[in-house]
């Protein structure tokens, strides 16, 4: 909806917004909570089966419930940053890049978060599953 708003009709929206909006938002907030305590129990997993992220991805087949466990933490975290993505697409065309959102922080900085990970290893993985995959090519 604030996409299709002019950038003056959502001036005064954003009065009323306060500090519930985008990234201050309780449903936000409680992700951002949540979030690492499903990676906790992840690794937590892991270390009881002693593999390592690795053999897991090497051996999807075998760890077929670790695995998928691994995929839908990973699908979690492209989908907030997909949000984070929108979310500051949205307020840069609502309100501009060199101005503060509604709780004060630059909109540049906005920008910036979207580069954080929950789960970075999961993303990592991938480039040493790439890796080996070319070493044991030569």
């Amino acid at each position: 909806m604030l996409e299709k708003m002019s950038p003056w009709d959502y001036q005064q929206v954003r009065r009323a917004l306060g500090h519930g909006s985008g990234f201050d938002s309780p449903g936000f907030n409680e992700l951002r909570r949540l979030v690492p305590k499903l990676g906790e129990e992840f690794e937590r997993l892991l270390n009881r089966s002693k593999i390592d992220l690795l053999t897991l991805f090497l051996n999807d087949r075998v760890y077929e419930d670790l695995f998928q466990i691994a995929e839908g933490l990973l699908d979690i975290d492209e989908q907030i940053s997909l949000w984070r993505s929108r979310h500051f697409k949205v307020v840069e065309r609502s309100i501009g890049m060199k101005v503060q959102g509604t709780q004060g922080t630059p909109v540049e900085v906005l920008g910036r978060l979207n580069s954080f990970r929950f789960f970075p290893k999961l993303w990592d993985i991938r480039t040493e599953i790439t890796n080996y995959s070319l070493d044991q090519e030569r």
